[in-house]
């Protein structure tokens, strides 16, 4: 069996010219591929998997390729890219959902929605795939309000690696009349089955927000504020994000501009966002009125308020600017709330003392536990040796399951991870995983990601 064979029989939906933007990551680098596979059909996505396991050819499904841990990154493998997977987007007003090919990239996903007054809610700084997002399980910013990607999907077609075709939920917000085999597939690393059809929970579309980056007396404030303003506010609390000093200094680098405090920037600032899909409230009164309390009981120092996109712009703009500064090292974790500012602690106090260039720029979600604890090794300074930074990743995961965390918050499983995850997952969760993973993918013909 060769790939030459393989690529034969795939005809017109093989290609041995692998175009660049399908061989770089997002952030680590690049990857190698001998041929790139296009199918536009479920049935062709069945008939390339057939040809696969025939030929012992192992294939890596792709979408957008914005993933961050190397998933959909190439090591050799043959890539199968469901960009064509564009046929089918069905949208039911009255159920409201949305029946929709793989291909369809978010944000065009959104931009059709819109008219309609409903969106897909899983808001990210990049542009991915409906495939991708399902393969990872994507959170976001708005996660606290909304839930992640499995919270907001009903069903899934998926073609298992013997190309067999299977349509696992039927759309319905109520449907105990099978297994939910649907959930296995999301955030699997595309090791189970390429997903070439979903039916997503739709949600409408705010109707007014009010948006305040708000500069807390101290880390002991935040939870109490926090707190106070979900007992408050309730479900208007749409977002609840974090932003270091270091982050927050490195927006407003490649931004440009001014200080959104009228002071120093704080050691530590939160991002609150209120929005509501009703008119019935003013949101920004209502936050207005509540910032002042919080002055008056002394929790909060300073605030910027009445300039949303500004903000959320800042917010968004982090990633760029640790990367202007030096090399990111990402670390995407999640935290038990009362953990979060132990770990903190604990992590920049080993970080100095045993890699003393890194600079910590954490940033994320907190109103859901996620951190982005994202480090920067300046320029200038001699770059990590692999076995380095290494030993610097295994140092910090350490930590994070010390304090009771998630190695993955909401990037998903691939190669970068690895190594974690055998040794922070459990021996019988392991066990079956692999079980699981033998069953739907015998021979490790799709991914790169191994559960056993």
């Amino acid at each position: 069996m060769t790939l030459e064979a393989f690529l034969a029989a795939a005809g017109s939906l093989a290609s041995t010219e692998v175009e660049p933007r399908y061989l770089s990551g997002s952030r680590y680098g690049n990857g190698e591929s001998p041929a790139l596979l296009k199918p536009a059909t479920p049935a062709e996505v069945s008939r390339l998997l057939q040809l696969a396991a025939e030929h012992g050819v192992q294939l890596l499904t792709q979408g957008a390729h914005t993933g961050l841990v190397r998933a959909a990154t190439p090591a050799g493998q043959v890539l199968l890219s469901t960009e064509r997977l564009r046929a089918v987007f069905d949208f039911d007003p009255l159920d409201r959902t949305l029946r929709v090919s793989t291909g369809f990239k978010l944000s065009e996903v959104n931009q059709r929605l819109a008219e309609h007054g409903l969106q897909f809610p899983i808001d990210l700084s990049a542009d991915p795939s409906i495939g991708g997002m399902l393969a990872h399980n994507t959170g976001g910013t708005r996660m606290l309000r909304y839930g992640d990607v499995r919270a907001n999907t009903l069903a899934l077609e998926v073609v298992l690696a013997s190309g067999e075709t299977l349509r696992l939920g039927r759309g319905l917000a109520k449907d105990n009349a099978q297994l939910a085999l649907q959930h296995l597939f999301i955030g699997a690393s595309g090791a189970f089955g390429v997903i070439t059809e979903a039916c997503l929970k739709l949600h409408p579309l705010p109707r007014q927000a009010a948006v305040a980056l708000v500069a807390p007396a101290s880390l002991d404030a935040v939870w109490p504020l926090y707190r106070r303003w979900m007992a408050t506010f309730g479900g208007l609390v749409s977002a609840f994000e974090g932003l270091s000093a270091n982050a927050l200094q490195a927006a407003i680098g490649v931004r440009g501009g001014a200080s959104p405090f009228a002071d120093a920037l704080p050691p530590y600032s939160l991002l609150v966002e209120l929005s509501s899909d009703f008119d019935g409230v003013d949101l920004r009164a209502l936050l207005h009125a509540e910032l002042e309390a919080a002055f008056e009981r002394g929790e909060v120092i300073d605030a910027a308020l009445d300039n949303d996109e500004g903000l959320w712009g800042l917010r968004h703009a982090v990633s760029e600017g640790l990367r202007e500064q030096g090399a990111v090292i990402g670390f995407d974790i999640s935290l038990p709330r009362n953990a979060v500012w132990a770990f903190r602690e604990q992590a920049s106090r080993w970080l100095d003392a045993e890699f003393p260039p890194a600079k910590v720029c954490d940033f994320g979600h907190l109103g859901d536990g996620g951190q982005h604890f994202n480090l920067v090794w300046p320029k200038g300074e001699a770059a990590l040796s692999p076995a380095d930074n290494q030993r610097l990743r295994d140092g910090i995961y350490a930590l994070v399951a010390e304090h009771g965390g998630s190695f993955s918050a909401e990037h998903g499983l691939g190669p970068l991870l690895q190594r974690c995850y055998d040794a922070h997952t459990a021996g019988g969760v392991k066990a079956l995983s692999a079980a699981i993973d033998q069953l739907l993918n015998p021979d490790a013909r799709l991914g790169q990601f191994r559960f056993g």
